[in-house]
């Protein structure tokens, strides 16, 4: 079964260097329920033993991408990666560009698919659109943010990422309480 998503990316995205910006195991990190426990290159692309966060399951893909794959003649569509994934919810994810609108089509094992395999499937679809997002463009904003990503996030497992995240609010909250008894001081005593 394949099914078409629409990516909703700058058509730029076509043009980024995928070899450049990813690779099999920082796309096996983007999925924000996986526990990337080993990572082993092979013949065949790269094994990985994985845990998923939501459900505790572990499994173990191999993931082989093409930056640049081919099309087949007459095809309108311009590639951007494909991702060939074996011992997972789906077999491949292609990513490419048609006119103005950026899209990934999936292909899906069976003939049908269980609405939780489908939602698992866009939610790593809609992290990796999210981190191709910070390559479309650069700006101070995109660099610290592919720089945080980069360097910060993506080695994390899905448990700290959540812990960070809360001490993160907890600290804008601080701020916020700081900033409030600062002003009503000051404003106090004038």
């Amino acid at each position: 079964m394949e099914k078409i998503y629409d990516l909703c990316l700058a058509p730029s995205a076509a043009a980024l260097d995928i070899a450049g910006i990813l690779d099999g195991e920082r796309l096996l990190r983007l999925h924000p329920h996986w526990y990337v426990d080993a990572v082993e290159p092979r013949q065949e692309g790269l094994a990985a033993s994985l845990r998923d966060h939501a459900t505790g399951l572990a499994f173990s893909p191999v993931v082989r991408l093409e930056a640049a794959p081919e099309t087949g003649d007459g095809d309108t569509r311009r590639p951007v990666m494909r991702l060939l994934v074996s011992g997972y919810r789906a077999d491949e994810l292609f990513f490419f560009a048609e006119g103005d609108r950026s899209r990934v089509l999936v292909r899906y094992p069976a003939d049908m698919v269980s609405e939780e395999d489908e939602q698992d499937v866009q939610l790593w679809i809609r992290a990796i659109q999210e981190y191709l997002r910070l390559y479309t463009v650069t700006t101070p904003r995109t660099l610290f943010f592919r720089l945080l990503m980069n360097r910060v996030i993506l080695p994390m497992n899905p448990s700290q990422r959540k812990i960070c995240l809360m001490i993160a609010r907890i600290t804008v909250i601080e701020l916020v309480v700081i900033l409030i008894l600062v002003l009503g001081y000051t404003w106090y005593l004038h």
